[in-house]
């Protein structure tokens, strides 16, 4: 005799399966590295000196962490071992990387300027993958800050980190139209035929100078942009960070006031001459319908996320000293918490709400520090051991006769990186949809033969 059914009879009802480990298919990516070459990668790396950025064992470093920056987004990817992760802080590895960034910002910012005229159309793709050395760094440790426990590895090493991302904020908002105007000439000819011809005649018409300019400022962009992300996993991994961090960025830098003004103005929304609105997505600019610029891309939610972590976490609370001058900051982005963008980023109501109560509060006026006998701060000890005792001068002299002795022509280090990027595996990172339908149509090829 059958059980009668009833409303909480659950027997037709499927349940979820559950596979082991083993079971589960695999994801189909080919590795770009394995576990033990992406091992030893991680063993090898080691701290460079200014005089040394650019020569054929700092290239080859750079070649390695390009591998492996690119193998720890594919394991995010197909959410699989972070074998690439696992390995640097196995060999206690993370304060090399944060050296390296350190390095690259510092020989970008005041050794380059003083090489470029020389060297250009000489060496404009080495040149080129030293200065996006920067962003493959950055983009490495979007990957690792993802992560409380390698946050929390970094130590005070993550003081010289939350300077560099206050740098890059920096930048970001001062140079706001600027990057707008990336990739702008190429939307516009790719539209306009008459466009196409006058940008494919100022391409011709460019100097060698005027092109690695322009690299330069795609690159740079590109390194701001991710910065935001960074600034999003450290306010969120915020009560593992040592004092001396948490005092840096709620004080010192002030992240709250740095992240405001991409909500107000952001720097990956523009409008085309043709009235076509365009956003940043996945560092690619994508026309946007009318209709749909109000869905917040995964972009314009990092801010708004770190944003939340500065008000609500308790270890900022506890620090954050709010005056007349915050407040009013802090509430010129009240107007756009709307219903729409609650129903998108749901946690903001408590933001909304925060708001509300702050707009008839009282606070004080904001006091100035001359009041203070002593005011201390802590050295950004990787930074300066980078730049202590430097003549940038005597830097981009050495380099000018022992570093960039060779032409792009006959630079076999050149070669080494295209024989990298040619890699089928790569292609499958850098383009995963390309990748996916060109799979896609090989597939179906060998099933109608």
């Amino acid at each position: 005799m059958s059980r009668p059914s009833h409303q909480w009879d659950t027997s037709s009802v499927r349940r979820m399966k559950i596979e082991e480990e083993s079971t589960v298919p695999a994801t189909n990516l080919p590795p770009i590295i394995d576990y033990n070459e992406a091992e030893r990668f991680v063993e090898s790396l080691r701290k460079f000196d200014l005089t040394e950025v650019g020569n054929a064992a700092w290239m080859e470093q750079h070649r390695r962490i390009e591998k492996l920056n690119l193998q720890a987004h594919q394991n995010a990817m197909s959410n699989s071992d972070e074998y690439v992760m696992e390995a640097v802080l196995t060999f206690d590895k993370l304060g090399v990387l944060i050296h390296d960034l350190i390095l690259i910002e510092a020989w970008k910012e005041s050794v380059y300027p003083l090489l470029v005229d020389d060297l250009a159309g000489r060496n404009n793709m080495r040149l080129y993958f030293i200065l996006y050395h920067e962003a493959t760094l950055v983009n490495l440790f979007e990957v690792f800050f993802y992560y409380k426990h390698v946050i929390e590895a970094a130590g005070e090493k993550m003081l010289d980190m939350v300077d560099y991302i206050s740098r890059k904020l920096t930048r970001l908002n001062s140079a706001n139209e600027r990057f707008r105007q990336v990739e702008l000439n190429k939307e516009m000819s790719a539209q306009d035929p008459d466009a196409a011809k006058e940008f494919a005649a100022n391409l011709e018409k460019r100097t060698p100078k005027e092109e690695l300019d322009q690299h330069w400022l795609e690159i740079e962009y590109r390194i701001c942009v991710t910065s935001v992300s960074l600034a999003r996993f450290v306010c969120e991994q915020a009560e593992v960070l040592p004092l001396g961090v948490v005092s840096r960025i709620s004080d010192t830098h002030d992240f709250l006031l740095l992240i405001i003004p991409l909500i107000e103005n952001p720097p990956w929304t523009r409008r085309l001459d043709s009235g076509k609105w365009q956003k940043l997505i996945d560092l690619k600019w994508s026309v946007v319908k009318p209709l749909d610029l109000l869905k917040v891309t995964k972009l314009e939610g990092q801010p708004w996320i770190a944003l939340y972590h500065l008000l609500a976490k308790e270890v900022f609370r506890e620090r954050y000293a709010l005056n007349s001058f915050r407040k009013g900051q802090l509430l010129r982005i009240r107007k756009y918490l709307n219903e729409l963008m609650l129903d998108q980023l749901p946690f903001l109501a408590d933001v909304q709400r925060y708001m509300d109560e702050l707009a008839v509060t009282n606070v004080p006026e904001a006091a100035s520090l001359s009041d203070n006998v002593f005011l201390f701060q802590q050295v950004a000890a990787v930074t300066d051991a980078v730049r202590r005792g430097k003549n940038m001068n005597d830097v981009a002299a050495f380099q000018k006769e022992h570093v960039f002795t060779m032409t792009d022509r006959t630079d076999k280090d050149l070669l080494a990186l295209a024989e990298m990027y040619s890699d089928d595996a790569i292609e499958h990172v850098l383009d995963p949809e390309g990748a996916a339908a060109a799979a896609a149509e090989a597939t179906l090829q060998s099933a109608t033969k």
